[in-house]
């Protein structure tokens, strides 16, 4: 399988945002396992990533999305991601095939707003779904809010994909996890240095 692998520390002057998206893992090769993906960005260099990751769009495409990329696509994807300068934060639930996916989503959340509250991340955008699915993100902030199980309240607000490009990363490192974990490691490996995977289930 896979390392846990611990990236850098946070630098304590350093703002960051992290910016997060989500993946089921192919059903067939990875059942029952929900990947959510974090992409640490420093605050200040959120407008240089950007550009850069806009210019990977391809004119007719709503969003760039990994598993609508041809194979050429994703190496010339994965080339961009590996030079930036950007953390990724991966939790996996696996483990449970009772549980449907709303649930995945949740432990996954929790555990990763845990991890970034830790870390000292102060904003988080996270690609919109429907309404009600939005607020359930942030009444889950709330209750762990007030159970004291985060330390730090994190700024969040939901975004479409189409407008924001850094969520594009998400979405990349999450597919090349679920690559790696059906025996094509090749693009994983090449983001794995600046990589944390933390595993749950059940």
């Amino acid at each position: 399988m896979y390392r846990v692998l611990s990236p850098p520390a946070i630098a304590d002057e350093e703002r960051w945002t992290a910016f997060i998206d989500e993946s089921e893992s192919n059903s067939a090769l990875d059942p029952d396992v929900y990947i959510l993906a974090a992409v640490l960005v420093c605050t200040e260099a959120i407008p240089s990533i950007r550009s850069r990751m806009a210019a990977l769009h391809v004119r007719g495409e709503r969003k760039l999305h990994w598993v609508k990329e041809s194979a050429r696509r994703r190496a010339e994807i994965i080339s961009v991601l590996e030079d930036l300068d950007v953390l990724f934060v991966f939790v996996v639930h696996e483990g449970d095939p009772t549980a449907k996916s709303e649930r995945r989503r949740r432990k996954c959340f929790e555990r990763l707003l845990w991890e970034l509250s830790k870390a000292g991340v102060a904003e988080i955008v996270i690609e919109s779904r429907e309404d009600t699915q939005n607020k359930r993100d942030r009444a889950l902030l709330g209750a762990l809010l007030a159970r004291h199980r985060i330390p730090r309240r994190p700024w969040i607000q939901h975004v479409a994909g189409a407008v924001e490009p850094l969520l594009w990363i998400a979405d990349c490192a999450a597919g090349a996890l679920v690559a790696y974990r059906c025996d094509d490691p090749g693009y994983f490996k090449r983001l794995s240095e600046a990589a944390e995977i933390h595993r749950i289930g059940g």
